[in-house]
Order: structure tokens, then C-alpha cells, then sequence
């Protein structure tokens, strides 16, 4: 348990979390995973996307069993969105090796590069770039550097560090990742653990309404082609539009910039950002229709689809087996959907993959107040260690 709060402490000095893909934070943390790796006798990867692999040794030299999350935040994250899955999958595995010996098969941990999407306008890159399955154009973040120039700057300096294997890995047999829940169930029912049956589907789009700049006080109202008028009833009527559907579908207007973002100046620009998620294809892929139907009815206004994500559904002989063992281990559990996304439901399409939940108090996250109690926290590195401990040794 010390281990884990200390290296919390360590990776998460800051009160606030602003470790975006490739930038100082990031890098200084994927850093100071791979020389805690190697300390420990792991074997250090990293591929050219900045993903950290640490290969711990098993009896027999075959593809391992992992596990894992995703290195960086949202901005202005908490501690343990993401951080919690890698240093606590390594605290498990530790903890597995310490009690048991070396296993029969390999066991890999796993620190995603990227998964919010928030730096850049393409989410899961890390997972989907380790399984195959990226595609992406030249994007910028706000500060006008390409997603490319980033990457190469990061990934160089890590692959240079002493000892680092710069290569592609294989995928491994299975993937289990551990995480908070990032919602309010397992607090209020009192659980100390949730095994996930599936994740939702999840859709992203940018949004530009396009106006004419102008001058704030000499252009009259009726004569106006004002970007922020139009983009705030169009925002209006979408919230409406999501408020009249399926009750498990959420829709939220998270990021809003404006051109020229001047105080006497009519905007000749707004830009926003939509995120649109349902336990289902069919309910998510109803509402985006009547959403884009709706947003074409402005001529002004231009869609882009940034994320596309269908609903999944996680391995149920591995949710079996982690039940058994919180039963085995008396962790009370429930079973539940997740309404966040995760490398987990990339990584599902190609190997068996599986999630343990730990309580998030009163359902914070993606904010500076996300907090886990240290005993929950502990929870979940017992039972996900107990879990390594079957697959690896094909139980």
C-alpha cells in the first residue's frame, strides 16, 4: 500500500493534472515508469507512438498476459484517471512475483501513451496504433504544433534513454485494466469493487459556425452574421434534442472557441466540440442522426467527426473468473456498464480483455477533486494481482 501512495505522490506532485500526450509532464512521467521498471527487472519498450511496455519474465518465453492504462490526462485532470491502472498494475504484478515467484507465462504492463484525446482531436491513439487500427490526418493542437512533430520530439528522447527497446510489440493473450470507476454506483451501493460487462459507444464531432467579423457597435443586430448567435441556439436546441431521447444517452458541449474573441468585435467564428455517448449502437447512432440533421439546417455550419467508438462488450470468462475471486477474497462487487470510455474496448476486438473498477467518491473525476480512498485503491491491486496470477499461469 505504501508503494502505491508514494508513487502516486510521485507521479501526481501537482494539485491539478495537465499531462497531455508528448508534453513535459507526460514525458517525465513515461520516464520515471520505465527506470521504475527496470529497477524492478523489467524488460523496457517503447514504440513509435510512446507507448511503455515493461515485459516481466516467465517461465516459459511466450506472449505475456498485461495489463495497463493510459498515461495522460484531461486538462486539469485528478491523480487517478488512467495513472492509477499503470502504477497500480505495476504494484500487482510486484506484488504477484513477490508472493508467487515467477509465472508460468510473461506478464506485461502496459502505459498507454493516449486516450482522452484532449491535446489533439483523436482519442485511443496509443491502443489503436498497438493493435492496428489507427488512422489519422495532420491535426494541431491550440498551440498550432502538428500531432506528428509532438510525437517524433517525445518518443525520440524516450526510445534514447539507457537499455530502451525501440521496436513494435505483439499483442498479448489477455488484457486487464484496472481503473477507477469514474461515476457514483459503487460508492452509493456500497461495493468495493465493479467488474465491467461492456463500454459504451461513444461519437465525437467538431462544430464550426461560420459569421462575418464586424464592428460591435456600428453593425446593426438585424444586419449582423454573428458566429456566437447562431452557435448558441443551435447548442439550445441540441441540448434539447439529447434531453428528449434515450435516458441512458449523455451529450455535452465541453470545449467552445471564438474567432476573433474580441470584446468589440462581432464573431466571425465559433467553434465547438460535441461528445455523444449510449450503452447501445442503435440509441447512439439514432440520436446522431437527428443531431446532424439538425446542424445541417444552418447553412453556416460545418461537422467534423473526430471519434467513433462502438458500444462493447468485455470478456465473460474473465469478468467469471475476477467474480470467483472477489467472492474467494470477501470484496464485495457488482457488475455495471461503463459510461467512460477505455483502451479497453480497442484492445476487446482483439484479445480477450477484461476491467476492475475501484470506487470513485461521490462520482468525481476528469477534475481536480477525484479521489479514491487508499483502502479501495488497495482493493483493487489485490484482487487484479490475484487475477495475473490465474491467467499467467493458465488457470
Amino acid at each position: 500500500m505504501t508503494q502505491l501512495l508514494d508513487l502516486l505522490d510521485q507521479f501526481t506532485h501537482q494539485h491539478d493534472q495537465n499531462r497531455l500526450v508528448y508534453n513535459q509532464d507526460w514525458l517525465a512521467n513515461q520516464r520515471d515508469l520505465i527506470f521504475l521498471g527496470q529497477r524492478c527487472g523489467a524488460t523496457a519498450i517503447v514504440d513509435d507512438y510512446g507507448n511503455v511496455y515493461l515485459d516481466f519474465p516467465g517461465q516459459i518465453n511466450d506472449q505475456p498476459v498485461a495489463t495497463g492504462s493510459h498515461m495522460d490526462t484531461v486538462k486539469y485532470g485528478g491523480r487517478y484517471d488512467g495513472l492509477y491502472g499503470v502504477l497500480g498494475g505495476f504494484c500487482a504484478i510486484q506484488q504477484l512475483y513477490e508472493q508467487h515467484g515467477i509465472p508460468k507465462h510473461p506478464i506485461r504492463l502496459i502505459s498507454f501513451s493516449e486516450e482522452e484525446g484532449n491535446r489533439f482531436l483523436a482519442a485511443f491513439t496509443g491502443s489503436k496504433y498497438y493493435t492496428g487500427t489507427l488512422q489519422i490526418e495532420k491535426l494541431l493542437d491550440n498551440q498550432g504544433i502538428t500531432f506528428d512533430e509532438a510525437r517524433r520530439l517525445a518518443v525520440t528522447q524516450l526510445q534514447h534513454l539507457p537499455y530502451v527497446k525501440a521496436q513494435h510489440v505483439a499483442l498479448p493473450v489477455t488484457f486487464t485494466e484496472l481503473h477507477i470507476e469514474q461515476g457514483p454506483r459503487l460508492a452509493q451501493n456500497n461495493k468495493k469493487i465493479g467488474l465491467v460487462t461492456g463500454i459504451v459507444a461513444q461519437n465525437r464531432y467538431e462544430v464550426t459556425v461560420h459569421g462575418q467579423a464586424n464592428h460591435a457597435g456600428t453593425t446593426p443586430m438585424a444586419q449582423r452574421q454573428d458566429a456566437i448567435a447562431t452557435a448558441s441556439l443551435l447548442m439550445t436546441k441540441l441540448y434539447a434534442l439529447a434531453a428528449d431521447t434515450a435516458e441512458d444517452l449523455t451529450f455535452t458541449i465541453g470545449e467552445i472557441h471564438v474567432s476573433p474573441n474580441v470584446s468589440n468585435v462581432v464573431a466571425e467564428s465559433c467553434r465547438f466540440t460535441i461528445d455523444c455517448r449510449a450503452n447501445t449502437n442503435d440509441q447512439l447512432m439514432t440520436f446522431v442522426t437527428k443531431m446532424l440533421q439538425l446542424l445541417e439546417q444552418s447553412k453556416r455550419t460545418s461537422v467534423i467527426e473526430t471519434l467513433h467508438v462502438p458500444a462493447t462488450r468485455l470478456s465473460d470468462d474473465l469478468l467469471t473468473q475476477n467474480a470467483a475471486l472477489a467472492t474467494q477474497m470477501n470484496y464485495s462487487y457488482q457488475t455495471l456498464f461503463s459510461g467512460a470510455g477505455h483502451d479497453s474496448q480497442i484492445m476487446s476486438s482483439f484479445v480477450p480483455t477484461t476491467m476492475i473498477f475501484v470506487p470513485s467518491e461521490a462520482g468525481i473525476s476528469h477534475a481536480p477533486a477525484e479521489y479514491t480512498k487508499p483502502a479501495d485503491l488497495l482493493t483493487g491491486v489485490t484482487l487484479l494481482s490475484a487475477s495475473l496470477f490465474m491467467q499467467a499461469n493458465g488457470e
